[in-house]
């Protein structure tokens, strides 16, 4: 039997995350401090020890293939931004990344005791938009050519999920 499950990122994985961050078929989807860059295992523990930040290792049958982030955690506010990646490609198209969410939404809710994650998504990268309606999370917006996408500008669609919301286990 496959099982999906998610564990807080350890150092021993942080050389294996570096990688993926640094492959720029994924690294073009994220955050423009991301983009085009090389990742460090520095650059993972500093990210850690900020309290705003929590990593997750996506495992698949025990294999790590994936990472699901928690950014700009606020817990005056009960509000985080979710993002994702999947490392290993060759498992793409399993819902592997959309369960690992579903998994990191339930924890951020019952555990952190947040009220509302979001997350954004280029609008050309149709791929991360299914992974979050599989999730269960829903557009709620977009701001326009907010992002740049394989040199032109395009939107930024954003997608949200409240507690109330979360699918049960």
């Amino acid at each position: 039997m496959e099982v999906i499950n998610v564990e807080e990122l350890r150092p021993e994985h942080f050389g294996l995350v570096a990688g993926w961050l640094s492959r720029s078929n994924i690294n073009c989807w994220l955050t423009a401090e991301w983009r085009n860059q090389v990742a460090s295992t520095t650059v993972l523990a500093i990210a850690l020890r900020n309290r705003k930040n929590r990593l997750f290792l996506v495992r698949f049958s025990g294999q790590p293939c994936g990472l699901i982030g928690l950014a700009e955690i606020d817990v005056a506010d009960a509000t985080a931004m979710i993002w994702y990646l999947l490392g290993e490609s060759t498992l793409s198209s399993k819902g592997i990344v959309s369960e690992a969410v579903k998994q990191v939404a339930r924890k951020s809710f019952q555990e952190l005791k947040l009220q509302s994650l979001y997350a954004w998504v280029m609008e050309d990268n149709i791929a991360s938009a299914k992974v979050l309606q599989k999730a269960g999370f829903r557009e709620v917006g977009r701001i326009r050519q907010a992002a740049c996408s394989n040199g032109r500008q395009v939107d930024r669609i954003y997608f949200d999920m409240v507690a109330a919301e979360c699918p049960k286990g």
